[in-house]
């Protein structure tokens, strides 16, 4: 038996999206109809955890015979067992790779030390087993300033060959990326950029859409670690949510996807190569900035109902300093990720009180394992004005 989310034939692009993004999708199991035709069965992967965060809680788990996929073509590790032999196989097994990340049509995936002489075969058999990638990159963590992924290019699809390792010339990584309906330009080399973090956004946006019901009008948003603003697409796209914008980050070359971005999003004339913290025509505020720097704008002072904060490991340093920003006359909304041990996290919901305005609610929800004993959890902050 295999759990399978039930999900409306309206739904199932939007559901099995989301899956792919954050490798929940089982690799070897048919997404089938419902005994009376109504809805989809989309059958859930190893990797997926057994409590869904929003929005896919909104979809009922079924335990079913699971429908094998024989059109499949082999796996990754079955065609990489035909290139180095089951003996290598099994004597690495616990050392190959055991998730990775597409964003477009790039691959990203950690390599181990131990089966790091095997890169050229296991990039290859990644390509061969997925016909739509274009580009292997291997993740050799983060780097410089601005904390970007450090990546070396290991296979590169050029029309019907596949070119490897030191054959390997130039590598375009500027890609489109479709979340949710919204286009989404990145690059991975020069700008941070996860596709597992679209569940975060759209529950993000759910969550402002409440706020916009409360407040009675539109609402402003401020995100000062946005990147190339993959949560704000979300934000932007929905109708009659956002009036005001403030959009920010300290990598130049973020901030100029980001403007090419709201430049589709917004339709407004916003120029991608002006990287200085600019106001746009409209209530619209973009740039290279210090989120230190915001609140000493007279301007920008008390007026944002909604502020992100997507930085795990500085969530609670950072967010003291940026709360002159927030108009807490009306009921806001406070959404970001955290980095904590988990016999903090009471600490911490505590302390985060203690900055905010009295009846706040701070709600910390664990959502993965960081380590054995830290966790990665999702934040939300909802004062009533």
């Amino acid at each position: 038996m295999n759990p399978h989310l039930r999900v409306s034939n309206s739904d199932v692009q939007y559901v099995i999206d989301i899956l792919i993004s954050e490798g929940w999708l089982s690799n070897n199991l048919r997404i089938h109809e419902s005994e009376n035709h109504d809805f989809r069965l989309i059958p859930l992967g190893p990797m997926c955890p057994a409590k869904l965060p929003p929005p896919l809680d909104n979809y009922p788990i079924s335990m079913k015979e699971g429908v094998p996929d024989s059109r499949k073509r082999p796996d990754w590790s079955t065609i990489l067992r035909g290139k180095i032999g089951t003996d290598v196989l099994s004597k690495y097994e616990p050392f190959w790779p055991k998730s990775h990340e597409i964003i477009g049509d790039i691959m990203i995936l950690k390599i181990e030390a131990e089966v790091r002489q095997f890169r050229e075969e296991i990039s290859e058999s990644m390509l061969l087993a997925h016909p739509k990638l274009r580009v292997v990159l291997e993740d050799r963590g983060v780097m410089g300033t601005y904390r970007i992924r450090d990546t070396l290019p290991l296979a590169v699809r050029s029309g019907r060959d596949l070119l490897l390792g030191t054959k390997i010339n130039e590598v375009r990584s500027k890609v489109d990326v479709k979340e949710s309906g919204c286009i989404i330009t990145c690059d991975p080399v020069t700008a941070y950029y996860s596709s597992r973090l679209q569940t975060e956004r759209i529950h993000t946006a759910d969550e402002a859409e409440e706020l916009r019901d409360q407040i009675g009008n539109s609402i402003n948003v401020a995100d000062p670690f946005c990147g190339v603003g993959p949560a704000l697409a979300h934000l932007v796209n929905r109708p009659g949510l956002v009036n005001s914008l403030l959009a920010s980050d300290l990598n130049p070359n973020a901030v100029k996807l980001l403007n090419e971005n709201l430049s589709r999003w917004t339709k407004k004339k916003i120029d991608p190569e002006v990287t200085a913290f600019t106001k746009w025509d409209g209530n619209l505020w973009s740039g290279v900035e210090d989120a230190n720097n915001l609140p000493l704008k007279k301007d920008l002072r008390g007026i944002w109902n909604l502020l992100i904060i997507n930085l795990p490991h500085s969530f609670t340093t950072c967010l003291a300093p940026l709360l002159p920003l927030m108009d807490f006359e009306k009921p806001s909304l406070i959404r970001g990720r955290l980095v904590c041990k988990s016999d903090d996290l009471e600490n911490i919901r505590s302390s985060i009180s203690d900055l905010l305005p009295a009846y706040s609610d701070v709600k910390i929800n664990p959502r993965n394992d960081y380590s054995p004993s830290v966790k990665l959890c999702s934040v939300t902050i909802r004062t009533s004005g």
